[in-house]
C-alpha cells in the first residue's frame, strides 16, 4: 500500500511511519525538510510547503497514495488549500487530544460537538490550536 504522511518527522507521526513501515507500506513522508528522521532508507522524502498552495501543487498532484495520513493540518485552510491537489483513496486528519479543549483527563470523541461550533474559513495565524481544530474538524465532516 502506498502511503503518504504529512508531517512523519516529529511526535505521533514518527510513531505512525514506524507501524507503516512495520506493515511493509511503501511510505513517502511530506515534510519542510527542517527536521531530520532516523528512516534512512525505508522511506520515501518529499519536501513541501504544507502552507504554499503552489509547493502543494508542484510535489504532489501528480502522485496518488491508497492512505494520505496529515498530522499538519492546524485550520480550515490547510485542508482547503490541499484536497484539490491530492489524490487517494483515503485521507485521514489526525490531532491530539488538545482538540477537545477544555475537557481533560480521560476524554471520548463522544465527550465532544465540534457540530456546536460555527464554521469559518481560517488561516494558522488567525486561531489557536483548539479553535483552528475545531474548524478543521467541521470543514473534514462537509466534504
Amino acid at each position: 500500500m502506498k502511503v503518504l504522511v504529512l508531517g512523519g518527522t516529529r511526535f505521533f507521526g514518527i510513531h505512525l511511519v514506524d507501524e507503516l513501515l512495520k506493515s511493509n507500506c511503501d511510505v513517502t513522508i511530506a515534510t519542510r525538510g527542517l527536521t531530520s528522521d532516523s528512516f534512512g532508507n525505508k522511506v520515501k522524502r518529499i519536501r513541501l510547503d504544507r502552507h504554499d498552495e503552489l509547493s502543494i501543487i508542484n510535489n504532489l498532484s501528480d502522485k496518488y497514495f491508497d492512505v494520505i495520513y496529515d498530522n499538519l493540518a492546524y485550520c480550515s485552510n490547510d485542508i482547503e488549500i490541499l484536497l484539490p491537489h491530492i489524490h487517494c483513496g483515503k485521507y485521514v486528519v489526525t490531532s491530539s487530544t488538545s482538540v477537545y479543549n477544555p475537557l481533560k483527563g480521560d476524554v471520548k470523541e463522544t465527550d465532544f460537538d465540534s457540530i456546536t461550533y460555527p464554521y469559518i474559513n481560517c488561516k494558522r495565524n488567525e486561531v489557536e490550536y483548539f479553535k483552528g481544530n475545531v474548524l478543521l474538524r467541521l470543514q473534514y465532516y462537509k466534504i
